[in-house]
């Protein structure tokens, strides 16, 4: 079985890291949003909603990047 992972997987951990990202930034503009207009307004729901969007899509993300996923080439199948 072939432990190097491949191109997908790779772009898959730096988008699932880069989500981390935006949902961070996400909660400081919430923070920021929700001590100006309140939790009550459209905006500081937009902003928890989209902390929690990038939360769960990063989590996603990095589990499929670092998922030992076989090769199924039939050249990489072991001599018997």
């Amino acid at each position: 079985m072939n432990k190097d992972k491949s191109f997908l997987q790779k772009t898959a951990t730096v988008c699932g890291k880069l989500s981390f990202v935006v949902a961070a930034i996400s909660a400081v503009f919430l923070y920021l949003k929700s001590q100006e207009l309140g939790m009550d307004h459209a905006v500081s729901a937009s902003f928890l909603a989209s902390m929690f969007f990038f939360t769960f899509v990063g989590a996603l993300l990095l589990y499929i990047g670092n998922a030992n996923i076989p090769s199924f080439k039939p050249d990489d199948a072991p001599d018997t």
